[in-house]
């Protein structure tokens, strides 16, 4: 039985292998055409481009592995349909559920590899992507922004950022605003500033010192909001894209958040769509068991893998919008966006036990 069991596994698994190659080669390809835009500029070069394509491979993966499992199904076991092994396993006396047991196993291990990239993985291949895209913009502060200070100007504001954290979030700041005659009037000394939303940040436990007429004026802050703390360039280079950041990473920042009663919607949003994927393969991987119903003689292997991704794209747009809603409407993100996976679990799960084969 175990023997079985490891076989429909290694099967899907040939299966799921090609199918996201492929993915992983167009949608690369569509990113290394993105980054060519800015070969040339400052330090950034072609090396460094292809170098980006491949530090965000862990993050496409995560994003594709979802519809790679359904075409990987339809592929792997379309194959063993084709040849009659699956009849042949149900001769032998293995229930239809009993299959369908084993895919589910697989799609657990798959949630676990999954998991491991959202936690480990994507963080550190993105900060680094982000890093190497800085030379575009000849940032060498941004580029070394986790071990030297970074120093920077808006306007009259001279900021200095000892360091980054992972949760978007910065350590020992300083601010000194100077006046048109460039003395200083006003320093800023914040323990730490969390990046909320379009380079507007929020400064934690702020030391506020002015300066006027030979004195000096000092008033304590639990926190305080500040505009463009770094430019768009900078914050590119030291803040991941929410989409790049690790669950655990976005609970401390909702908490952080909450704490400093502030918005947490569309950190929430991101959270709920990262959770969704442990589902969504789960959902996806007993689906590809349905859809071999028919005569396997009459329907191709391209015919499966068209339709599954078909379903797959799909899908995939339907929780890009359930994203959208959730954040345009005001709604509970985890409610509408675990709906979809959670119906279409349900789906094949009455699909294999009713209709296939």
């Amino acid at each position: 039985m175990l023997r079985i069991d490891r076989y429909i596994m290694r099967q899907f698994v040939l299966g799921i292998i090609p199918a996201l190659l492929l993915l992983l080669a167009l949608f690369s390809f569509m990113s290394l055409a993105e980054e060519l835009e800015d070969v040339g500029k400052g330090g950034f070069t072609l090396a460094d481009a292809l170098m980006v394509v491949f530090l965000t491979t862990p993050k496409r993966i995560v994003e594709l592995l979802p519809v790679s499992t359904l075409l990987g199904g339809l592929i792997g076991l379309g194959a063993m349909a084709n040849y009659r092994e699956l009849i042949a396993i149900r001769t032998v006396g293995i229930s239809k559920q009993r299959i369908a047991l084993t895919v589910a196993v697989l799609a657990f291990f798959l949630c676990v590899f999954i998991t491991v990239l959202q936690f480990f993985v994507v963080p550190e291949f993105e900060h680094e992507a982000a890093a190497l895209r800085a030379q575009s913009t000849q940032e060498e502060g941004a580029r070394s922004g986790n071990t030297k200070a970074l120093w920077t100007r808006n306007e009259k504001h001279f900021i200095r950022v000892r360091k980054m954290q992972s949760e978007r979030t910065l350590a020992d700041i300083e601010i000194f605003t100077t006046d048109e005659s460039g003395r200083l009037t006003q320093l800023l000394q914040a323990s730490s500033a969390l990046y909320i939303e379009q380079q507007n940040w929020l400064l934690i436990n702020v030391l506020e010192s002015r300066f006027e007429d030979g004195r000096v004026f000092e008033t304590r802050r639990d926190n305080m909001q500040w505009d463009a703390l770094l430019s768009a360039d900078q914050a590119a280079a030291l803040i991941l894209p929410l989409a790049a950041l690790a669950p655990s990473d976005l609970l401390k920042t909702i908490s952080n958040l909450k704490r400093n009663q502030l918005d947490t919607h569309r950190y929430e949003i991101v959270l709920w769509q990262q959770i969704s994927l442990l589902p969504s393969i789960l959902a996806m991987a007993l689906l590809s068991l349905p859809l071999l119903l028919g005569s396997v003689r009459t329907v191709s292997a391209s015919q499966r893998a068209l339709t599954g991704g078909l379903i797959g794209i799909g899908f995939y747009l339907l929780q890009q919008l359930s994203g959208h809603l959730a954040g345009i409407l005001g709604l509970d993100p985890s409610l509408l966006i675990l709906a979809p996976p959670f119906i279409l679990l349900i789906v094949a799960i009455l699909a294999i036990r009713h209709q296939w084969l």
